[in-house]
């Protein structure tokens, strides 16, 4: 009489335990929806944003209608170099902020 007992406790706490563990996985199932449906307006806030009329072209034909002289005075001052480090660091700096949730 106390094995069926014990077994059926047994048998309940293996049932609560399945029944936990769903409704863990449904709450973080909700979160991730609402997670994924604010980063969708996110998304569709950004991509209304028009760029101005200068980046449309993109930088390439910004700096190709540039005097020759100042092309090579960018050249040899490294313009390209520092231009890149600049968009590295400030895309580490985005991510850093991302990441984080702004805190740091």
């Amino acid at each position: 009489m106390i094995e069926k007992i014990i077994n059926a406790w047994e048998e309940f706490v293996t049932w609560l335990t399945v029944v936990v563990t769903y409704l863990i996985e449904a709450i973080k199932d909700i979160g991730l929806f609402f997670l994924e449906g604010f980063l969708d307006a996110l998304l569709a806030v950004v991509s209304l944003i028009t760029p101005p009329d200068f980046l449309a072209a993109g930088l390439t034909a910004l700096v190709a209608s540039l005097d020759p002289s100042v092309t090579y005075l960018l050249g040899q001052t490294g313009f390209t170099e520092g231009l890149a480090m600049y968009s590295t660091a400030q895309t580490f700096r985005l991510y850093r902020k991302l990441f984080t949730l702004g805190i740091w």
